[in-house]
């Protein structure tokens, strides 16, 4: 496997990541588009801040 190959591999698995990340940011009720940019940024360890770390946001009722 030569350098851009790998280059191009490597580029696809950390989009997909940023992309899971986005997925379970809005499953959360978070803000998918930070989370996808911040994860483009950081990597996996945004998914494990994310996924670990963060507490569940609890539903607010209007009344």
């Amino acid at each position: 496997m030569d350098w851009q190959q790998t280059a191009s591999v490597g580029s696809a698995v950390w989009t997909s990541v940023a992309l899971l990340t986005a997925a379970v940011a809005g499953m959360q009720g978070r803000g998918k588009l930070w989370w996808f940019f911040i994860t483009m940024i950081f990597g996996p360890i945004a998914l494990f801040f994310l996924a670990i770390w963060t507490e569940p946001l609890e539903k607010r009722d209007s009344a």
